[in-house]
C-alpha cells in the first residue's frame, strides 16, 4: 500500500496544473492512482489540494469540470456576481443579464440604455469566444466551469470568474 500513495505523491507533484489524478480499483481489488478516467464503476477523479479540476472537451456539465460550449447556457441568465476566485469574495453590485441564442449572446447590464449584441465563436477545448472587445474578441476564450441546476460558473479571459443564475435578473 505504501508504494501506491508514494506514486500518487510522484504523480502529483508530476501533473500540470490542470492534469486530473483519478484514484481506481482495478480488477484484482488494488488502489491505483491514474492520469486517465478510470473503467466505469471503479472509481473517479479525486480532488488535489492546490489543483483545478481537469477541463474536459465537451464537458461543463453538473460534475464540476470545466470545459462545454455556450449551447450548455442556452437562454436567459443573470450575472449576480463577479468574483477574482471560483469561490473567493463575490461583488454583486452590478448585475447583468446574458442572453444565449444559439451563435449569438446579448448581453445588458442593469440600467445601461443597450444591450450589447456579438457573435459566439466555439473554441477548440470546449469553451467559447465572445466577437466583442469588452470581452476579449474572438480570440479570448471562455470556459464554462460549472453547470449545476439553475447556476452556472464561467471563466472570463479578461476577469475571474461570472456567477449565473438561469432566468432574469429582476
Amino acid at each position: 500500500m505504501k508504494f501506491h500513495f508514494a506514486a500518487a505523491a510522484l504523480l502529483c507533484l508530476a501533473v500540470p496544473a490542470q492534469a486530473a489524478v483519478y484514484k481506481c480499483t482495478n480488477a484484482a481489488g488494488t488502489v491505483e492512482f491514474k492520469d486517465k478516467p478510470c473503467a466505469p464503476g471503479s472509481g473517479g477523479e479525486i480532488t488535489v489540494k492546490g489543483m483545478e479540476p481537469a477541463r474536459a472537451a465537451g464537458d461543463g456539465g453538473s460534475d464540476g469540470k470545466r470545459g462545454g460550449g455556450a449551447k450548455k447556457l442556452e437562454g436567459l441568465w443573470c450575472e449576480y456576481a463577479v468574483s477574482l476566485e471560483i469561490d473567493g469574495e463575490k461583488d454583486e453590485g452590478t448585475p447583468a443579464e446574458w442572453n444565449f441564442n444559439g451563435d449569438k449572446v446579448e448581453y445588458k447590464v442593469k440600467g445601461a440604455p443597450m444591450p450589447i449584441k456579438a457573435q459566439l465563436q466555439q473554441g477548440a477545448d470546449g469553451g467559447f469566444a465572445v466577437d466583442h472587445p469588452i470581452f476579449g474578441g474572438a480570440e479570448a476564450e471562455w470556459q464554462i466551469v460549472r453547470v449545476r441546476g439553475g447556476e452556472a460558473v464561467m471563466q472570463s479571459p479578461v476577469i475571474g470568474y461570472y456567477h449565473l443564475r438561469k432566468g432574469s435578473c429582476r
